[in-house]
C-alpha cells in the first residue's frame, strides 16, 4: 500500500475493517475506514451480492466509494441478482420552466363555417410540447397534432402564425385553450362527428380540461355607456375584413338570392326607393328564419371569441360591437347584424337604381 503512495492503516483501522468483513451490513462503519479498505470491502460485498448495503454506499456522499458500490450494483443486475433502483439525487438538471415563462397558447380567427385553429402549449424538459388542432363548433376536431419543439423551434413557429386582415391570430390563456378543444370534442360527438385518430396522441399531453370553464378573454373588453350604439352598429362588422366571409348556410343563402333577384326584375315596386324597402323586408324574414335560438346561440360564441380576437388585432371599436352583439343576440333573432348577414353576400345582385327613361324622338308634337 506504501509503494502505490496509500498510508499506512493503523492496526485499529485493520482490525475494525476485518470486524465489518464478518458482517458486512453497516455501511456506516465501511465508509469510516480508510479509502483502500473501504474500497475492498465494497468489491467483497459484491463477490457476496450484499445488494443492501451496497445501496446504501452508493447512496453515501463519499464519492469514490459512491461510484465503486454502483460498479457492483450494475455487476449484480448483470447476473441476474434482483437489485432496488436507486433514485436520483439531488434537483434535476433541467428544471421546468416557471409558470411566468410558461409557453403562451393562440387562436385564429374564426371563418363563415365556425373553424379556427388553436395552439395549445406547455413547458417539458427538452423545450415545448404542442397540441395543432383545427376545430369546428360544429363538426368537432377536424385535426390535430402533437408536436416536440426546442423554445427557440417554437417561437420561430409563433411568428409564422397568420396575422393578416383576412386571418389573424390572438394569445389565449392556457385554459382556455384547453376548454376550446374539449368543447369542440364534445360538440362534435353530440353531431356525431368523431375526431381524427392522431387526437388520441394529441389527449395524452392535453390532459383533462379545467373542471371549471374558464371566462372567455372577450368578457373582458369594457363597453362602457355605448353598448346600445354598437348593438345598432352590427351591420358595420361586415366591413371589417375578417368578417367579409361570413354568410349563411348554402340553403338559406340560396333562397334568399332567388328572394332578391325576384325582386331585382319584378314590375311591381315603381323605383329603387321601393325595391330597398323590400330588399329589408326580405332579408328580415331570412334572419327571423334562420336564427334559430341554437343559431343564435352558435354565433353568440363566435362574436365573443372574436371580440377578443379583434381587440388583439387592435381593431377596438369592431371588438366592442362583436361584444355588444353578442350579448343581444341570443334574444333576437333579427337585429342589424342579423339582417347584414344576408344582405352584405347578395348586395351586388340588387338594383340600385331603375334604368334611365329613353328620349323622346326630335320634333314630336305629343308629350306626355
Amino acid at each position: 500500500m506504501e509503494c502505490a503512495g496509500v498510508p499506512r492503516p493503523q492496526p485499529a483501522q485493520v482490525q475494525a475493517a476485518r470486524d465489518e468483513l464478518i458482517k458486512l451490513d453497516n455501511a456506516a462503519g465501511i465508509a469510516a475506514l480508510p479509502e483502500m479498505l473501504a474500497l475492498a470491502l465494497v468489491h467483497a460485498a459484491g463477490r457476496d451480492k450484499k445488494s443492501e448495503v451496497l445501496l446504501q454506499l452508493a447512496l453515501r456522499p463519499e464519492k469514490t466509494l459512491a461510484k465503486e458500490s454502483k460498479r457492483e450494483l450494475q455487476k449484480l443486475k448483470q447476473k441476474g441478482v434482483q437489485v432496488q433502483e436507486i433514485r436520483p439525487q439531488g434537483e434535476a438538471v433541467l428544471k421546468p420552466l416557471p409558470e411566468a415563462e410558461a409557453p403562451s397558447c393562440y387562436a385564429s380567427s374564426i371563418d363563415a363555417y365556425g373553424e379556427r385553429a388553436v395552439w395549445w402549449a406547455r413547458p417539458a424538459r427538452q423545450g415545448v410540447e404542442v397540441v395543432q388542432a383545427v376545430i369546428s363548433d360544429t363538426k368537432g376536431i377536424l385535426a390535430a397534432d402533437a408536436l416536440g419543439l426546442s423554445r427557440r423551434s417554437y417561437r420561430e413557429f409563433v411568428k409564422r402564425l397568420p396575422r393578416s386582415n383576412v386571418v389573424t391570430t390572438a394569445e389565449i390563456p392556457k385554459d382556455h385553450a384547453r376548454q376550446l378543444i374539449a368543447e369542440a370534442e364534445a360538440q362534435g360527438t353530440r353531431n356525431g362527428f368523431a375526431p381524427p385518430s392522431s387526437y388520441a396522441d394529441a389527449l395524452r399531453l392535453l390532459g383533462p380540461a379545467p373542471e371549471t370553464p374558464p371566462p372567455s378573454p372577450g368578457l373582458s373588453i369594457e363597453l362602457g355607456d355605448d353598448a346600445l350604439a354598437h348593438q345598432l352598429a352590427g351591420a358595420a362588422l361586415f366591413e371589417d375584413p375578417l368578417f367579409i366571409s361570413w354568410i349563411p348556410e348554402e340553403d338559406a343563402l340560396r333562397s334568399f338570392a332567388l328572394k332578391v333577384d325576384e325582386i331585382a326584375v319584378s314590375q311591381l315596386y315603381i323605383d329603387a326607393a321601393q325595391r330597398r324597402q323590400a330588399f329589408g323586408r326580405a332579408a328580415e324574414e331570412a334572419a327571423l328564419a334562420y336564427f334559430t335560438p341554437q343559431r343564435r346561440t352558435l354565433y353568440a360564441k363566435r362574436l365573443l371569441e372574436m371580440a377578443h380576437v379583434l381587440a388583439s388585432a387592435g381593431r377596438i371599436d369592431a371588438a366592442k360591437t362583436a361584444l355588444a352583439v353578442s350579448r343581444v343576440l341570443p334574444d333576437e333573432a333579427t337585429n342589424p347584424f342579423s339582417r347584414a348577414l344576408f344582405t352584405h353576400a347578395v348586395q351586388d345582385r340588387l338594383e340600385k337604381e331603375e334604368p334611365a327613361a329613353e328620349p323622346l324622338p326630335a320634333g314630336t308634337l305629343i308629350t306626355p
